[in-house]
């Protein structure tokens, strides 16, 4: 049965975040499969206020920029105009902010069904200092807004698990965040000069715990007889903090910052490596890392990663460490390194564990989610 979904969302495209990640690769599938499928997101400098993507209609609103993030402010009015244009069966939020709470205003008047997936928790959105007395505040919003869903989704079933105790009543599902790279061909490898080399992508902020992976990679080399480096895709707060402890530890010739990636490029820097490092404090479930999985690499992450036992079996597809043990992360990268027998087993197993993340599986998931709500609506008009 096609409908007609509104997904909104801060990030979509191009994609800054892993939210913009997952959404592209949703709606593209959604569209692909008859749905109508349009997005509500942020308007950048240059960027025009409506324009179609591989199906998907895109409405772009009034955007400030804070704390280096773009917010979407729209009007309750140009809300209700877009919606009026669309005319959703649903709405699918995807990103707690002002547009949500004006948006629940409208749809709640025209008795639409509404989802939330739980991208993040109130660590994530309180990272900059300024907020961080924020946070019991946000948390407390974050639960109120939940229980006003139809439906929440989680992207790891830990998550799944957990929601319900920080008071969130709404139904809560496990949806998983899908992986959105060509099956069939691999991209050309990245150049690389190293004989091993160590990735990580992702925001260069507090919660990502750089200081541990900086620090394991430098007890790493000193053991390890070959070149070494350490490639580290994105941008954030931290990055001249994080270049200088790179400084001080004296392995700032074998650190690489890359920046931040888009889709081509970073496929191409997941092909070259051959570990990748996830050694998040806080993480929703770790969308780098099944992508990492997805090219066949073996992972490493943090125990304090919620999905840490559903992305990694220990000794299967990779390792799980202490997030405060250097010498850990260490030992992995060095057993890892020193067995390439392992490596691959290790890379395969981890492919083979992510085609259950391919768009079309997930939104499966979404698709069966989606038409119980609209039908329980619908029976209850």
């Amino acid at each position: 049965m096609p409908l007609s979904i509104c997904m909104l969302s801060d990030d979509f495209i191009p994609a800054a975040t892993g939210v913009g990640t997952h959404l592209q690769a949703v709606s593209e599938q959604l569209a692909r499969r008859g749905h109508r499928v349009s997005v509500v997101t942020t308007r950048r400098r240059g960027e025009p206020e409506r324009q179609t993507w591989r199906g998907v209609d895109v409405h772009r609103v009034f955007t400030v920029r804070a704390f280096g993030f773009y917010q979407a402010l729209p009007s309750v009015r140009r809300l209700r105009a877009i919606f009026a244009e669309v005319r959703p069966d649903l709405l699918h939020h995807h990103y707690l902010g002002v547009m949500l709470v004006r948006a629940m205003r409208v749809a709640a008047s025209m008795r639409l069904p509404q989802v939330y997936t739980y991208h993040m928790t109130e660590d994530h959105l309180t990272q900059p200092l300024p907020m961080r007395p924020l946070r019991p505040l946000i948390r407390a919003e974050i639960v109120r807004r939940c229980n006003r869903m139809d439906a929440v989704i989680a992207v790891s079933r830990n998550m799944a698990a957990q929601l319900p105790g920080t008071g969130i009543t709404a139904p809560v599902t496990y949806i998983s965040n899908p992986v959105r790279f060509p099956a069939q061909a691999q991209p050309e490898p990245a150049t690389r000069d190293a004989d091993f080399v160590v990735m990580f992508a992702g925001r260069l902020d507090p919660e990502k715990n750089l200081p541990l992976l900086l620090d394991g990679f430098a007890r790493f080399r000193q053991r390890f007889t070959g070149r070494a480096e350490l490639w580290i895709a994105g941008h954030g707060g931290q990055r001249d903090r994080l270049g200088r402890l790179a400084q001080s530890m004296g392995i700032d010739a074998d650190v690489r910052f890359l920046g931040f990636l888009a889709h081509a490029p970073l496929a191409r820097h997941y092909a070259a490596c051959d570990v990748f490092v996830l050694p998040s404090l806080v993480e929703t479930q770790g969308l780098v890392a099944m992508e990492a999985m997805w090219f066949g690499k073996p992972v490493i992450v943090a125990d304090t990663v919620v999905s840490a036992d559903e992305l990694v079996d220990d000794e299967v597809n990779g390792f799980i460490v202490p997030h405060d043990r250097p010498d850990a992360l260490a030992q992995a990268l060095h057993r890892i390194a020193q067995d390439p027998a392992l490596r691959q087993r290790l890379g395969e197993a981890g492919k083979q564990r992510s085609l259950r993340f391919r768009p079309e599986v997930v939104v499966d998931e979404l698709e069966r989610l989606y038409a119980g709500l609209f039908v329980g609506r619908a029976m209850q008009r």
